[in-house]
């Protein structure tokens, strides 16, 4: 009987399911979209028109909501094809992108004129009316992180001031960092790298573990395995509360976070939100016979929504199955910190297979490619983080075996000392790039923390210059502190782990 009611509500529940789209925007779309190309701009003085970006992601329910409630609505339309140039970019594939014109969340939407100066920007879903009128007035900036800055705001750029202001916005009644200090309000996106640099701290030992607790009560799937992309606790609809994609770059940051947590308490409920983790990723975000991992599974609300017993039933949430490199090889760094701190070699020959896929799949002649579409091929050369994360990931490998060479991480080094932009004074985020070079703050960050663990005759016989890099890491208000955390940890590093043999 209880089978029976089981099965009964399972097909209720899909009968009420809405189809999510596996397609990507803008299939149907009412706006003649363009891919994102420099010709634009010159496209842009002929004909007096500024481009119109939006950026987006198919995982994302705000920005399925954004598309059909907003850019589809008749009057924005016609606004968009009237006076703009509309340019739909896809936020994974050209990260580069959204990171160069200040992207923080999504829906995004950045306004450009002919010379590349931004007219305005906003982050999230603006209704169809207010958009209509944005456009319209072509207003000047939008602020993005609700918080812009002014001549007299001073980034942070030490560990203690880091720590400082972190010590402000922790809410102990929240268990969150979520309050304000002089620095500004933090965004709502969860920070898994900053709680990493504070689990390793004295003065936060007693704080940690309720803060851990709560980032598995606000993001933790306790029937699915792995974290949701964010919890807003003052959202007064509590089924829009929760953003339910999964994201691999975000879940290899809490594997990474809760396996150092189980290594630091010894708590077996930190143990049971490892094993989670991985056996979510194994299941969804894993395919072993290709030796890769995709980078999302799509929101849903209504699936997430049901019980265990018609869950089961379901057919879980489709998966983007394009493979990045900087979001692989955090996912294969999270994998080894894993298994050191469960002592499991199966987790090290795990990461050794998805290291030789990663090279197989997006190591050219002259380092990583950004991209693997499903529908192939590799794609966007020259871009920063997709060769830091695999050398963080091979950094680690070869720390957890004992006698194996560093000839990979060699190669990748030499390879990022082509980024260094003197005058930038920094290692750029592009290089072969249509756009100005830029540097980021993020992946500066990671490459400090990575250089951190590297003997200084190796540093050097690289032709890396350490200094270019701790010179960035600046956090600016607005900014999210896991932007800059790794950079931070890198001042403060905990030795290194002992080596543990691969399982056969």
């Amino acid at each position: 009987m209880w089978l029976l009611l089981t099965l009964l509500l399972a097909s209720l529940a899909a009968a009420g399911r809405a189809a999510l789209p596996e397609d990507d925007y803008p299939r149907g779309s009412q706006i003649g979209w363009q891919s994102f190309e420099p010709a634009l701009f010159t496209r842009a003085r002929a004909e007096n028109r500024p481009l119109f970006l939006y950026f987006h992601g198919q995982w994302c329910t705000w920005c399925r909501d954004f598309q059909d409630d907003s850019l589809e609505h008749p009057t924005v339309v016609k606004v968009l094809e009237r006076d703009y140039i509309p340019v739909l970019i896809d936020l994974d594939r050209r990260r580069d992108l959204f990171t160069r014109y200040g992207g923080r969340g999504l829906p995004f939407v950045v306004i450009l004129d002919a010379n590349e100066d931004v007219r305005g920007r906003f982050t999230g879903h603006v209704g169809p009316n207010d958009l209509a009128r944005v456009l319209a007035e072509r207003r000047l900036q939008i602020s993005v992180t609700g918080r812009e800055l002014t001549p007299d705001d001073e980034p942070i750029d030490t560990l203690e001031g880091f720590l400082a202001m972190l010590d402000e916005v922790y809410d102990p009644d929240a268990d969150r960092l979520s309050g304000s200090a002089m620095f500004g309000t933090l965004s709502k996106r969860p920070q898994p790298w900053t709680y990493s640099v504070l689990l390793h701290q004295d003065a936060w030992r007693e704080r940690m573990p309720g803060l851990l607790d709560r980032a598995v009560a606000d993001l933790g799937d306790l029937e699915d395995g792995g974290f949701f992309f964010f919890y807003d606790p003052d959202q007064t609809d509590p089924d829009r509360a929760r953003e339910t994609s999964k994201r691999l770059e975000q879940n290899a940051a809490f594997l990474w976070l809760f396996s150092d947590a189980y290594a630091v308490f010894g708590k077996e409920r930190y143990r049971a939100v490892v094993e989670r983790s991985l056996d979510y990723l194994q299941q969804h975000l894993w395919n072993a016979e290709e030796r890769r991992f995709y980078t999302s599974q799509y929101s849903d609300n209504f699936y997430y929504a049901q019980p265990a017993a018609v869950r089961s039933n379901l057919p879980p949430p489709p998966v983007d199955r394009t493979t990045y490199a900087d979001a692989s090889g955090q996912a294969i760094a999270a994998l080894l910190r894993a298994a050191r701190a469960l002592d499991d070699p199966a987790l090290v020959s795990w990461a050794r297979e998805a290291l030789e896929g990663l090279d197989e799949h997006l190591r050219s002649g002259d380092g990583y490619l950004h991209a693997l579409p499903d529908e192939g091929p590799a794609e966007l050369e020259g871009y920063l983080p997709a060769q830091v994360w695999p050398g963080i990931a091979w950094h680690l490998y070869r720390g957890m075996n004992a006698g194996a060479d560093d000839t990979r991480e060699q190669d990748i080094l030499a390879g990022i000392a082509a980024f260094l932009d003197p005058e930038l004074g920094g290692y750029r985020e592009r290089i072969g790039s249509e756009l100005d070079p830029w540097v980021e703050v993020r992946t500066q960050a990671a490459l400090a923390w990575w250089l951190a663990g590297l003997p200084d005759e190796m540093v050097t016989a690289a032709g890396i210059e350490p200094d270019r890099v701790h010179a960035q890491l600046r956090l600016v208000p607005g900014a999210d502190p896991d932007d800059a955390a790794l950079g931070f940890w890198a001042l403060d590093r905990v030795s290194p782990a002992p080596a543990v043999t691969p399982a056969d």
